[in-house]
């Protein structure tokens, strides 16, 4: 069993918010499409109020046929956001906001 690091860390900045948002930031980089798409649905649905990650996360794997994991929702929110201030979420804090260079509301 290996020594505790006895390293402090913040809430919401721990390595692997850092490695999931490199991750997610890759998929979306390679699937161009969908994550338009994604930002999109995001925009039109925050003009009604907020946007639900997790509901176009499933939404896109069925219209694209596209695999990505549960765990990108989080990370794709916020860097919808960077990419366009205009788009809200209903977000809870997560390991990845550490990682981004959203304004969060």
């Amino acid at each position: 069993m290996s020594e505790p690091s006895n390293q402090m860390q913040l809430p919401g900045c721990s390595m692997s918010g850092e490695e999931l948002m490199r991750e997610a930031r890759a998929w979306a980089d390679s699937h161009e499409d969908e994550f338009r798409w994604f930002c999109a649905e995001a925009l039109r649905d925050s003009r009604r109020g907020y946007a639900s990650a997790d509901y176009l996360l499933q939404t896109m794997r069925r219209r694209y046929r596209v695999k990505v994991k549960n765990a990108y929702a989080p990370a794709l929110a916020r860097i919808a956001i960077e990419k366009d201030s205009r788009i809200t979420f209903r977000l809870a804090r997560s390991k990845v906001d550490g990682y981004c260079n959203a304004v969060l509301r």
